[in-house]
């Protein structure tokens, strides 16, 4: 069945004439979506091969072995055997090992978390690509078999055929591009969750690595702890603060040390404390205690008046007499 096409079209067809008539029947009537396709699948398949290999060759290297002994060598404080261990395999639990070995005795933390994601990383490699793939692939398929379409019913119209068989015939070649990109959404479908699977254990397997390290590293105390050597400079200066307050304490008279209006001194041969009042507050002996009470009655008294007073004002006409609040005689 012959289809017309534009000139564009038809120019870039007569170069590919060459290839496209070693191409089967089928993949000629596809359209020119099917050349797309076809490179997407190549490109799959490359990925796939690539990756396939690389976890064969990884679940075949013994890296469970050299862990139990890069392990045993840091629990005897072994940090150099245990980096020699480390460089033997390049697997990514062992480069994340030999990454936190380098940062001690300081916090490795840190470093293999960062570490971790770079591994991850290098083992997702090709992922992105089938995932785009699996968006792309079904897209090319029906715009193949929507230009396929309008490209028959066009040639249909023109001709003014009414024969049943070359409607058929033409609706069928029409669904090639999105039957092929079908296929080849299942087979990018089956590798892309193989790999996802490998990525998911691989992350969990990196964890409990990193896990074991930290143990080790905390229980033979090969990582410094950076808050306990600044609480012991601490406690070390508040120390050596209070040697020095004690030792000017001892150095300075008792009257230097305090701010109280009288001082005393401390006489070690007698025994005594002898005790002195300053020269400003010299004036309080002069005060005799009955000039200070006769003062405290006195203001008692005016207190007393002041409410008897207000309460004739207020309420009774009549006033009434007051009990006298006893006087304080401060010689008794």
């Amino acid at each position: 069945m012959s289809i017309t096409t534009s000139m564009p079209q038809s120019n870039f067809l007569s170069l590919l004439d060459p290839i496209i008539q070693t191409m089967p029947t089928w993949f000629q009537e596809g359209g020119v979506v099917m050349w797309p396709l076809l490179l997407i699948s190549f490109l799959i398949t490359v990925v796939a091969l690539e990756r396939l290999y690389f976890w064969v060759i990884y679940h075949s290297q013994k890296e469970r072995f050299l862990l139990q002994e890069c392990f045993a060598a840091l629990y005897n404080k072994q940090k150099t055997e245990a980096l020699l261990v480390c460089k033997k395999l390049e697997t990514p639990a062992l480069k994340m090992i030999s990454e936190g070995i380098s940062m001690l005795p300081f916090p490795p933390k840190e470093k293999m978390l960062l570490d971790t994601k770079k591994q991850i990383n290098l083992v997702s490699r090709g992922q992105s690509f089938l995932h785009k793939a699996l968006i792309v692939t079904p897209i090319l398929g029906i715009l193949g078999t929507l230009i396929n379409l309008i490209n028959a019913f066009s040639s249909i119209e023109l001709q003014e055929s009414e024969n049943i068989g070359v409607l058929l015939k033409t609706i069928t070649e029409s669904l090639i591009p999105i039957a092929a990109s079908l296929i080849i959404l299942l087979f990018i479908l089956i590798p892309q969750q193989f790999f996802r699977t490998q990525i998911y254990k691989i992350t969990l397997h990196l964890e409990n690595v990193r896990s074991q390290f930290d143990h080790i590293c905390l229980q033979k105390n090969l990582i410094r702890n950076n808050f306990s050597e600044n609480m012991g400079t601490m406690v070390k200066n508040d120390e050596n603060t209070l040697d020095e307050e004690r030792k000017d304490c001892h150095s300075k008279s008792v009257s230097e040390q305090t701010q109280m209006p009288y001082h005393y001194e401390f006489s070690e041969e007698t025994g005594e404390i002898n005790v002195s009042i300053h020269e400003q507050t010299e004036d309080i002996k002069r005060v005799p205690t009955s000039s200070i009470a006769e003062m405290y009655n006195n203001e008692l008294l005016t207190v007393e008046n002041t409410e008897y007073e207000s309460t004739i004002v207020e309420n009774d006409p009549v006033p009434t007499k007051i009990e006298s609040t006893p006087k304080v005689n401060l010689n008794s």
